[in-house]
């Protein structure tokens, strides 16, 4: 494969694909990369064991509209790199990846377009690293990608938008579904009908899944947190508890739950460490889901010849990925010449008009996903957030009072986010308890620094790359 092209689109899911597709039909050369053995991101992942059972109430058809863009980008031959790691982007558009089976290489773009989307937010409790316990996303990956459903019975729990989606495919499946416990209060959701005409097909879409959940008996509360999972070497039983309006639990109204199978989530966090790694500027914004990559209206970056597409730009859903990575390719065919600005002016103003929509819609999202600040202050001392360097939440509470109350101030003093998933799973949960317990801004706080390789890379791949004459200040090999 030819290691130069003109643009190469980092992430297959709905923004990566409607990019691609738009630009591959004027004729550009494309390169797409993505980790994920299929193109179509968490939303399309979908193989045909899968799809015999619920064709999908979706009354926004952006599942349907991406199966049919899917479709037609494998016959405009676009180059696709499956099973691929980005690692790295350095000075002059340059990619480094990890091919299947550790082959490293690297790829030079006039462009590039990244679409990294997001990863699940959590909220720590006593007992979450027990097997049995997995997120919303996981249980949903173990269904569409393997056909295995998360266990016997399971009890989901968060204030996920994917919650009751999930729970109704277990059970179209077959399997059980003790309960769906939303921490959510009810009046927030009060805020959807001020939402805008984004959230009516959500709004459809909720309320289908909700009368089906009834027909089959599975109870959905409200205002009910995750206190505890419970077991010795596997998870046997789960704490619930009702919460107040700041999201203390209410003394009183603990309930035990028999599961082998917990299935938590929190919202969304956008995957910002590849544009911060290749200089683009990000800030915080709560109602985006945290930190994001600043883009101008036409999707691009700071960074020359950088665009950003999608969740990396703030949690909003499919439906703002799905109309970014268009908006982003018409700018790079009007910069390349492929299009005129009459051509363009028809095509973009519609397009902004509905992503100023979803936006709108997104901020009620990460309003109503957002766990209250108590939440993460009445993280129990024994609870491990760090995973990967078993940090617990009294080491946390210690080095704060010791005076290091920034993100890279906790790195330092306890290797938080120094492991394999680099801060993925913890960041954001460290972000959200230096808030609780400090008060201090997240901007205050800070963001944990991105450096190549992003992701774990063994030292024998980097070693068959050819000697680096490139003299990049940041580069893995010089």
């Amino acid at each position: 494969m030819n290691n130069r092209h003109q643009v190469i689109i980092v992430g297959s899911g709905l923004a990566g694909i409607a990019a691609a597709e738009l630009l591959s039909g004027h004729g550009l050369d494309l390169l797409v990369i993505d980790d994920n053995a299929h193109i179509g991101g968490q939303l399309l992942r979908n193989p045909p064991h899968y799809s015999r059972v619920r064709r999908c109430f979706e009354p926004d058809r952006l599942k349907s509209r991406g199966l049919r863009l899917a479709q037609r980008i494998s016959k405009q031959g676009v180059h696709f790199l499956h099973r691929t790691q980005v690692l790295g982007i350095y000075p002059e558009r340059t990619v480094l990846v990890e091919a299947p089976g550790g082959r490293v290489s690297e790829h030079q773009a006039d462009t590039i377009v990244l679409a990294t989307g997001a990863r699940e937010r959590h909220l720590p409790f006593k007992g979450w690293t027990l097997p049995g316990v997995i997120s919303t996303g996981a249980a949903q990956i173990l269904m569409k990608s393997s056909g295995i459903l998360p266990g016997r019975s399971t009890l989901i729990g968060g204030c996920s938008p994917l919650m009751l989606v999930l729970a109704a495919e277990i059970a179209s499946h077959g399997g059980g579904v003790q309960a769906v416990l939303d921490q959510s209060p009810l009046a927030g959701k009060i805020d959807a009908l001020f939402a805008g005409p984004a959230i009516w097909p959500k709004l459809l879409e909720g309320a289908f899944y909700l009368l089906d959940l009834a027909a089959r008996r599975v109870p959905v509360k409200q205002g009910v947190r995750i206190v505890e999972a419970r077991g010795r070497s596997e998870l046997t039983a789960v704490v619930s508890a009702r919460t107040d309006s700041g999201g203390r639990i209410l003394p009183g109204t603990e309930r035990i739950y028999h599961t082998d199978t917990l299935a938590v989530g929190y919202g969304f966090s956008p995957n910002i460490e590849l544009p911060q790694q290749a200089g683009c500027a990000i800030s915080y914004a709560a109602d985006k889901g945290g930190w994001i990559v600043d883009v101008d209206p036409a999707m691009a970056t700071s960074e020359p010849g950088i665009y950003a597409a999608g969740e990396t730009t703030g949690i909003a859903g499919a439906g703002k990925s799905f109309i970014e990575g268009q908006i982003a390719a018409w700018d790079i065919l009007l910069k390349t010449g492929r299009v005129d600005r009459r051509c363009h002016g028809r095509h973009v103003p519609p397009l902004a008009h509905l992503r100023r929509h979803q936006v709108r819609y997104g901020r009620f999202l990460n309003r109503l996903c957002r766990p209250a600040p108590a939440c993460y202050a009445d993280i129990p001392d024994e609870t491990i957030i760090c995973r990967c360097e078993e940090v617990t939440m009294d080491e946390i509470r210690r080095q704060l009072t010791r005076g290091f109350s920034t993100l890279n101030g906790i790195k330092r003093a306890t290797r938080s986010t120094m492991g394999n998933c680099q801060g993925r799973t913890c960041g954001p949960i460290l972000a959200d308890i230096i808030g609780a317990l400090t008060h201090l801004s997240p901007e205050a706080a800070g963001c944990p620094s991105a450096r190549a390789p992003v992701k774990t890379v063994a030292l024998g791949a980097l070693a068959k790359l050819p000697d680096c004459r490139s003299g990049h200040q940041d580069c893995v090999q010089c």
